[in-house]
């Protein structure tokens, strides 16, 4: 399921782990209609590590839109705060 490929490319993410492997996984948990602003965020994250900013900067606006949305502001202030980062 989207919540199993999702648990599995953080667990990648935040171990250090395979990023391809992690990026295949979050790319599966986001690959529906309805996509969740977190997953998109972690999407941003793995895409950032592996120095593919410009995907980590179009996941991240996505995340921050979805962000705006649901109205989670902490969300939204984190994908700016990494944008910018990625932006320099």
């Amino acid at each position: 399921s989207a919540g199993e490929y999702y648990t599995a490319a953080s667990f990648y993410h935040s171990n250090g782990q395979d990023l391809n492997k992690a990026l295949d996984w979050i790319n599966k948990a986001t690959a529906g209609d309805e996509k969740k602003f977190w997953q998109v965020r972690r999407k941003a994250l793995i895409l950032g590590d592996m120095g593919k900013t410009k995907d980590a900067i179009a996941a991240a606006t996505m995340s921050m839109e979805l962000a705006q949305k649901a109205g989670n502001d902490e969300y939204v202030k984190m994908n700016k705060a990494s944008i910018a980062e990625w932006s320099k």
